[in-house]
């Protein structure tokens, strides 16, 4: 007799995966996914402000500087071999197998790769210390690619719980590995040794999970036959690249570490918004997306409400750092960090608008249209070349203004993606319209208000304090007022976490 599906290894569940209860499985998602943000990002600012305050920006930029290199590898890491075993609708045991080791050879030549390129970017840079870092930090693609099949059937079957807490250990991991070698006096090679930590802990963490050791099997002809969509992936994956490193080449070879340490770390604490908080939702979005893309009516829905969500949630986030700027940097990570507050002003509001839009890339993910996608993205990547070499001569400020340009970009992008679902400007008005004009408002708000808190209160965070309270009082009247379709999304969510 065949064995119940409660009796089936975790491993065989993700062949057939089921729709059933996806509305609530994607709020657990969408739950967790917000939890794991807050933690991540608690975790992350409090590890940078007592690493800033123990390490120096040229610390940081010489990591930043490596980090073009890893990135640039990076970009075959990102063949597509997770997304492939996420988007299928049936999967076999051999077809997980060949994935897994195709990704660990891969992440074997990447390694090799990097080791090789140390030599080329210690001179490119003029820093011996670029070099050196490489040789170590090359071990991460191995690391790496070990993940890649069990985090992808953990988001098959859209196990968000058990990520959620992956992932948090991780970062404990990491930061904690960081800040104890750093309080030893290991400089640089402290920020090395928490990115190691981490990705040992997250490779050995998510087989234990998942349940998942490789069999000695490898099929050629399933590999040789995702080739098309692997390459749209890998081919999205290089102008990810080009847009993500081109400022920070350029801020290091013309300015040097110390510039880039400032740009990065101003850079960094804006992904929060671009990155670390709206890619894990992505990833929650992607397969929930994948599940009802046959379902037109409901896959309407499920973007114009997810796109509202993300609007709402993190509009205020970019807008809010950036008015808060002069308080903030001083406070997380010291004095020798001011240079960077102009910087991060400008960078925020552009990742901020960026946060809102990025609904999209899980639509073309969903309907297969990586073709379409990959068009799309080279134009935009071209305008962001030319516009950040263009700001380049203004220097650092120069280079964040050209941000702006690839916010506005993202947004035509945005509205592309919406028209495979048949949807328009009106639509794009109604997600992220009012959480705009609020958060300005809010922005204003806390401008206008600096000269009088700074005059009743004298300490550094409690005027902080004061000024975050305001912004968040601003923007959550000016939402209740004038966004209920937003609120209602937020409260729809809520009952059903509730249930």
């Amino acid at each position: 007799m065949a064995r119940t599906n409660r009796q089936l290894t975790l491993v065989q569940r993700t062949f057939r995966p089921s729709s059933e209860n996806l509305g609530r499985r994607v709020v657990d998602g969408a739950a967790f996914t917000f939890l794991g943000i807050a933690i991540r990002t608690a975790i992350t600012v409090g590890s940078m402000a007592i690493l800033a305050r123990l390490l120096t920006p040229a610390d940081f930029g010489h990591l930043a500087m490596a980090t073009v290199v890893t990135e640039l590898a990076a970009l075959f890491a990102n063949f597509g071999f997770g997304y492939i075993l996420i988007q299928r609708s049936k999967i076999a045991r051999i077809q997980i197998d060949t994935m897994f080791w195709a990704a660990l050879g891969l992440g074997v030549l990447l390694t090799s790769a990097v080791f090789a390129m140390s030599f080329v970017a210690g001179r490119f840079f003029d820093d011996p210390m670029v070099a050196s870092l490489l040789k170590v930090l090359c071990l991460t693609f191995i690391l790496e690619e070990l993940t890649v099949v069990p985090r992808s059937l953990m988001a098959r079957m859209m196990m968000f719980r058990a990520d959620f807490f992956v992932q948090v250990l991780m970062l404990f991991s990491r930061a904690g590995t960081a800040v104890v070698l750093a309080m030893h006096g290991y400089g640089v090679w402290s920020l090395v040794g928490g990115a190691l930590a981490g990705n040992l802990f997250q490779a050995l963490a998510y087989s234990w999970v998942m349940g998942y050791w490789p069999r000695f099997r490898f099929s050629k002809r399933y590999l040789t036959s995702t080739w098309r969509t692997n390459g749209g992936y890998f081919g999205n994956g290089i102008l990810f690249y080009i847009n993500m490193n081109l400022d920070i080449g350029l801020v290091g070879r013309l300015l040097g570490a110390t510039s880039l340490g400032y740009y990065q770390n101003a850079r960094s604490l804006t992904d929060e918004v671009r990155m670390r908080m709206v890619q894990p939702l992505q990833r929650v979005l992607f397969p929930a997306f994948s599940a009802i893309q046959n379902e037109p009516e409901r896959f309407r829905e499920g973007i114009l409400r997810s796109g509202r969500l993300l609007a709402v949630t993190f509009m205020p986030i970019g807008f809010g750092i950036a008015a808060v700027a002069d308080e903030l940097v001083p406070l997380l990570y010291g004095d020798q960090w001011l240079a960077m507050i102009p910087v991060l002003q400008v960078i925020a509001i552009g990742s901020g608008i960026g946060a809102a839009t990025s609904v999209g890339s899980p639509i073309f993910n969903a309907t297969d249209r990586l073709g379409l996608s990959f068009r799309l993205y080279f134009a935009s990547t071209v305008i962001a070349v030319i516009t950040i070499l263009a700001g380049s001569t203004w220097g650092l400020m120069g280079i964040a203004y050209a941000k702006w340009v690839t916010a506005a970009v993202a947004l035509i992008f945005f509205r592309i993606s919406l028209g495979l679902v048949q949807l328009g400007w009106r639509h794009i008005w109604n997600m992220i319209g009012a959480p705009f004009c609020i958060a300005l408002l809010m922005f204003g708000a806390i401008m206008l208000a600096r000269d009088s808190v700074h005059s009743a209160v004298t300490t550094l965070a409690g005027r902080l304090g004061c000024l975050v309270v305001l912004g968040v009082v601003t923007y959550s009247a000016g939402v209740l007022i004038t966004c209920r379709s937003h609120v209602g999304d937020v409260m729809l969510v809520l009952a059903k976490f509730k249930k």
